[in-house]
């Protein structure tokens, strides 16, 4: 049978992948496969997590358990400072109470049993596998999306292949990033699942995912788009559907107003957070979807699309005149020194185009493959296989390609659509006969040169970065001083536990300061790498490389009565020590007169220093 030939009988049953299977091994396969699969891949990420060696993570999880932590002990859902943060202005988190709500849950019932740190270690632990569980199954839907006849067989190599990407999902890893992977694979689901179950279900998540952060925007723009199209074109069940999305979408963007934002500040604009803008935007636009498809008077396509786009771009312009502040996203209202300091030295707030360190090395070629699989699917598009689900996940790969070129940051997610393409290039090169053996069949054309098609676009993607690479080499950002003075502590990671004396802040950079901040016993801190501190990053940066001010002047402005930085590093080159001589010092253990040398664990990389009467921590593992 000839690929095109199979997909139609494929596509009048109606349900993509999954044709009857009469082999009862076969059939069988169909559930065990699955679930091996799920058991293999949670206990490889709880296994790195065992070892030390997790897959993923950044400062955001610890300043996660810190929130977490605290939300615990206060149980304020609308008071979002963070206590011992000091900077000393309060620091307010930027991330809503509902995204440490699961933890909090699992902790809390967890602690009658347990006790308090103990639980909330076992939910740290526990929740981001919880929460693997249905994006697996989502994944698992739509692998079966992409036409394969038998999607267990091509399930393990597909998370084989989004491997990176279910990282986000490895104990420890509790930042918002899974369950925004959560939530986007369970919309794509419900959009190829059809019905107005489906539609309001997609509505409500899309203003979830937006109230826990509008990183997504992107991806819920296109999957909006695919409700506004099949209005617009007259589809079967595409009015209804438009309108039970929007209906979601705007009850839900309600509801969680009123759970998230305190009264007092329903008329103030966090561009960071959720609040009126957003509100207000998820609002106007479910209104939109919801009330258009009641007006009758509309026929026709034409006048359908020019209501639709009109009424869109009003409620777009009306956000946007009452909340200009937000349109530079949640850093446009922070000031250039924190950008100069902070944020032009990490490397997933650049584009491809300034990553060369990454193009240019051995990287390139799993780079190669994962372009080659996250755009596979638009090239069977292209080659005239254009049903919803290929169409549907064609779109949103090609997105995620092209937000991870242009934000480095997005790059964490493609492997997931690498893993639902790079199994249709694999079944496209292989010999049918041979497919079929390893039960990768699949709707693919005929032509042999079509098929090679699926690797074009990816692999002349990845030469196209690494020729411009070659011919505009990209500008090494040069390290700042709180780079320099974070080094050299070791693996991100709490620190080692202290006896913190009552009333410690210590003014460190800021990467070391969350980590303080992380352990169960921890001082009060000056900055953490979070654009709420910018006003501590300030102070720290001026601390640290003071010029011709005297340092004494930051530390006083802080409040700040200790000092830590990482320990010098032999591989720092030269012009470090000679650029930050101040940093240096301290690094090397050679403080000022008004500092005094406080003894440190000697596994922690840690300089420890004590200003004004303070006295030291200290610990069973410190050495004089």
């Amino acid at each position: 049978m000839s690929g095109y030939a199979w997909y139609m009988v494929q596509d009048a049953a109606g349900r993509y992948g999954e044709l009857p299977v009469t082999d009862a091994h076969a059939s069988a396969s169909r559930h065990i496969v699955p679930v091996l699969t799920l058991l293999a891949l949670a206990f490889y990420l709880a296994y790195g997590h065992w070892l030390g060696r997790p897959m993923n993570g950044d400062a955001d999880d610890l300043l996660k358990l810190h929130e977490i932590r605290s939300f615990l002990a206060t149980g304020a859902i609308f008071d979002r400072s963070l206590p011992d943060i000091l900077q000393p202005e309060p620091y307010v988190s930027h991330w809503p109470w509902i995204v440490d709500l699961p933890y909090a849950l699992v902790a809390a019932l967890l602690g009658v049993f347990l006790g308090p740190e103990r639980a909330l270690s076992a939910a740290v632990f526990a929740v981001p596998l919880l929460l693997l569980v249905p994006a697996f199954f989502c994944y698992a839907r739509l692998v079966g999306a992409v036409g394969f006849r038998d999607r267990t067989s091509a399930l393990p190599f597909a998370v084989l292949v989004a491997l990176p990407g279910f990282a986000e999902f490895a104990p420890g890893r509790i930042d918002y990033h899974n369950l925004q992977v959560l939530l986007l694979l369970a919309g794509l689901v419900l959009l190829l699942k059809g019905g107005r179950g489906a539609a309001f279900g997609n509505g409500v998540a899309v203003a979830l995912a937006t109230a826990i952060s509008p990183e997504f925007a992107a991806f819920h723009a296109l999957l909006m788009s695919f409700y506004a199209f099949d209005y617009i074109a007259g589809r079967a069940g595409g009015t209804e559907n438009m309108a039970w999305f929007g209906g979601g979408m705007l009850g839900a963007a309600a509801v969680l107003f009123v759970a998230i934002v305190p009264p007092e500040n329903y008329g103030i604009a966090r561009c960071d957070t959720y609040s009126a803008p957003f509100a207000l935007a998820l609002g106007l636009a479910g209104a939109v979807f919801a009330a258009l498809p009641a007006l009758a008077p509309l026929r026709g396509w034409a006048a359908q699309a020019v209501a639709l786009g009109l009424l869109t771009a009003a409620a777009l312009g009306v956000t946007i005149s009452l909340f200009p502040q937000c349109l530079g996203g949640p850093y446009a209202v922070l000031e250039a020194h924190y950008r100069d300091y902070f944020l032009a030295a990490i490397g997933q707030e650049k584009s491809f185009l300034e990553r060369g360190d990454l193009v240019l090395s051995g990287s390139l070629p799993s780079l190669a493959v994962l372009f080659i699989g996250a755009l596979a699917p638009a090239a069977l598009c292209l080659t005239g296989r254009r049903d919803r689900a290929t169409v549907a996940i064609a779109l949103f790969s090609v997105l995620a390609v092209v937000q991870a070129l242009f934000y480095f940051r997005y790059l964490r997610y493609v492997p997931f659509f690498s893993g639902l393409g790079l199994p249709l290039v694999v079944a496209a090169l292989l010999p049918p006969s041979l497919a079929n053996r390893l039960r990768l069949e699949c709707a693919l054309p005929d032509a042999p040169w079509q098929r090679l098609v699926l690797s074009a676009p990816g692999a002349a993607l990845a030469m196209l970065l690494a020729a411009y690479h070659l011919a505009v080499p990209p500008v090494t950002a040069a390290s700042t001083v709180i780079t320099v003075a974070d080094a050299g502590c070791g693996p991100l990671a709490p620190m080692p536990s202290y006896d913190w004396p009552q009333g410690a802040v210590v003014l460190a950079p800021p990467v070391l300061g969350v980590r303080l901040l992380a352990a169960e016993q921890h001082p009060a801190v000056v900055a953490t790498p979070h654009h709420p501190a910018a006003r501590g990053i300030e102070r720290v940066a001026r601390f640290l490389d003071p010029g011709k001010d005297d340092p004494r002047v930051f530390l006083d402005q802080s409040r700040a009565n200790m000092v830590a930085v990482c320990a010098w590093q032999a591989s720092f080159p030269q012009p470090i020590e000679a650029r930050y001589p101040f940093a240096a010092s301290l690094m090397k253990g050679v403080p000022p007169p008004w500092l005094r040398k406080c003894p440190a664990d000697a596994g922690s990389g840690l300089r420890l220093y004590g200003y004004g009467d303070a006295p030291c921590p200290t610990s069973p593992g410190t050495a004089g």
